[in-house]
């Protein structure tokens, strides 16, 4: 992402969530979210998937900041683990409530998924993720 264009907290969050759905690996932001991916890594004459692979890493960087088990709870919901990629979002919520020891019901809740999808979107706004 570039540093003199950083994108609202609000934005964020509103692509994370809609990501989720499809999860945050470069394949699925390419074909899914490429709304995400120009917001994180603005055209600039570089390939979209290129450029989509470079938003992974800034999502997957963001991740990495939180703390466990919401880290991996997190890389979980997004499919950015090998037993989580290209599954529903019903198994890769189902894991991630697994992983934080709660009921898939428990970890739908906003103070739950919703509260750490936004850590992450700050994350992102706020922190030096990993550039060209």
């Amino acid at each position: 992402m570039h540093t003199n264009s950083r994108p609202d907290v609000e934005t964020v969050e509103t692509l994370l969530c809609k990501a989720r759905r499809h999860g945050a690996g470069a394949p699925e932001l390419a074909r899914h979210r490429p709304d995400l991916v120009d917001l994180l890594n603005p055209p600039d004459g570089t390939s979209p998937k290129a450029r989509a692979l470079l938003a992974e890493r800034i999502i997957r960087a963001a991740i990495d900041r939180l703390d466990p088990p919401a880290d991996q709870a997190m890389r979980t919901l997004f499919g950015l683990t090998a037993d989580t990629r290209r599954k529903s979002v019903a198994y890769r919520r189902d894991e991630a409530a697994y992983l934080m020891s709660i009921t898939p019901g428990a970890f739908r809740r906003p103070h739950r998924e919703g509260s750490m999808i936004l850590d992450i979107a700050f994350e992102i706004v706020t922190a030096d993720c990993p550039q060209r």
